[in-house]
């Protein structure tokens, strides 16, 4: 009966230790689970009974009292560990020491999370085994909200919740939130983050584009069109039009933002009449205007309290020349105190660019904004640029640094209080246009740079931040030679060399 109670004592454990490593594996209680932990605890009971006496003999000698202070020192050891897991799970913090931070969330989308208030469900249907990648950046978007609700599913196994979304591929996620779901078939932030902002959004704001005046096309891909653009807003949950003001009484009610882009030609009067009564009631525009664009525009500009330059900025720091710029397209990497730029450190590119300035400290009533400025050594040139020769001039041109970006506000002047508060008048202006269009827009911090203008404009200010990029790339690769190389320093020589200095520190010492 002893030979047995001991017996009973390892199988107990042993029952127990596989019930508990069952439970890891599964993360959930069945019968697989249950049952050896109860024939394990059951075994163990059996031991204690049949081995009591031979238990608390051993419990009161000398050796089990100091075995005793040893235990008591672990538990004290693996309570404090315990305390200390709850905290940092609760209060944790983390590094990210990878260059291109690419195990951290993009801005954008730590904002969006930070700022959900509804739940929001994320199902990702993966073949089993296969979905780690994708759990692991979820639980990236679990540590900023409590929002979310995170399930993974194998399509195989459950056809029929597959067949209800129209799951046609494995890795695809569907996101739900507010009566609304979208679709996302690859495990990468920016897609997720995008479906997140477009469930979660009441509604699309809608972005007019004045054509007519040989403006950039949101529908062109070719080299200075606006089709990246145009993709990046729609990722945000913008609707887009384009519109030729000529033809119309005045600017369409449902419009977020106007936006007039490197137009080539005047404004008709009728067409500066609707944009300014546009404006008077609340409207927000979005003005890029290149040196070459007609006097009309620095008109409208001008009644906002805006001046644009009659010039070419000239960046002769140099600093271009790193990313195989020339001097006439100046580089931005130090931003004004803004909403735009909240958190934004990315230089922006702005090829053949005018300056903007203010017409005056109090150009009715607007807050007015100089948001990007180029380097001291820039200059705004004055006269026609002459290939080969570039200086700058003193008493014609205007020393740096200068402006190519500023923004202003104020309220409205018609429009009645929506909501409890006054609407706002807003307006944008960029002294160029080509710094969006598709050769630029994914540049440095071009694009994000044009988008936060735009969420500004669209008062979507959570949106506001660097959007999220695919991880960069810094695998190191190997030729044959230089990884059988590392194969015998690593695995042969080094682990030889210390058992040699190991044999070595033994005979001198014996």
């Amino acid at each position: 009966m002893e030979k047995l109670a001991k017996y009973s004592g390892w199988a107990g454990l042993i029952a127990l230790l596989s019930g508990l490593i069952v439970y890891s594996l599964l993360n959930s209680f069945t019968a697989v689970v249950y049952i050896p932990l109860i024939l394990g605890i059951l075994l163990l009971l059996f031991y204690v009974v049949m081995q009591f006496q031979e238990i608390k003999k051993g419990l009161t000698s000398r050796s089990a009292k100091f075995g005793s202070n040893a235990a008591l020192m672990v538990l004290i050891i693996f309570g404090l560990l315990v305390v200390v897991n709850i905290f940092s799970n609760r209060f944790s913090w983390r590094l990210d020491t990878t260059a291109a931070r690419q195990f951290s969330l993009a801005d954008q989308t730590r904002n969006i999370l930070k700022n959900l208030d509804q739940p929001v469900q994320i199902t990702g249907f993966f073949k089993s085994g296969e979905e780690a990648r994708a759990r692991e950046l979820l639980n990236e978007y679990k540590h900023f909200s409590d929002q979310l609700r995170i399930s993974f599913t194998d399509p195989d196994k459950e056809p029929g919740l597959a067949k209800k979304y129209g799951i046609k591929a494995y890795g695809t996620f569907v996101i739900e939130a507010n009566g609304k779901e979208e679709k996302v078939e690859k495990s990468e932030e920016e897609s997720i983050t995008n479906a997140i902002i477009k469930v979660t959004r009441d509604g699309k704001k809608m972005l007019y584009f004045v054509m007519g005046h040989g403006e950039k096309d949101i529908d062109n891909s070719e080299q200075w069109g606006l089709n990246t653009a145009k993709t990046a807003l729609a990722d945000e949950n913008y609707d887009m039009m384009k519109i030729v003001l000529a033809e119309q009484f005045e600017v369409p009610a449902d419009c977020a933002v106007l936006v007039i882009a490197g137009p080539q030609s005047d404004l008709f009067p009728n067409e500066r009449s609707m944009i300014d009564a546009y404006l008077q009631r609340g409207g927000k525009l979005l003005l890029m205007v290149d040196p070459d664009a007609g006097p009309s525009y620095a008109a409208l500009a001008a009644a906002w309290g805006f001046k644009l330059g009659n010039d070419v900025v000239v960046d002769a720091s140099g600093l271009g020349q790193l990313f195989g710029a020339g001097p006439t397209i100046p580089i931005v990497s130090e931003y004004e105190q803004h909403a735009i730029t909240r958190d934004f450190s990315l230089m922006t590119f702005y090829p053949e660019a005018r300056s903007i300035n203010r017409i005056s400290e109090d150009a009715g009533g607007m807050q007015y904004h100089e948001i990007a400025k180029t380097s001291p050594r820039s200059w705004a040139e004055t006269t026609p640029l002459t290939v080969g020769r570039i200086n700058f001039d003193a008493g014609q041109d205007v020393r740096g640094p200068i402006t190519l970006v500023a923004a202003a506000e104020k309220s409205a002047a018609t429009a009645p209080p929506q909501d409890g508060a006054a609407s706002k008048t807003r307006l944008v202006v960029f002294g160029d246009s080509d710094f969006a269009s598709n050769s630029y827009f994914r540049i440095q911090g071009n694009g994000d740079f044009f988008l936060n203008a735009v969420s500004w404009l669209a008062e979507e200010e959570d949106l506001i931040s660097v959007r999220a990029r695919d991880p960069e790339d810094r695998r190191i690769n190997l030729t044959q030679t230089q990884s059988t190389l590392i194969l015998y320093i690593g695995v042969i020589l080094l682990p030889l060399a210390i058992f040699i200095a190991g044999i070595v520190v033994y005979r001198k010492r014996k």
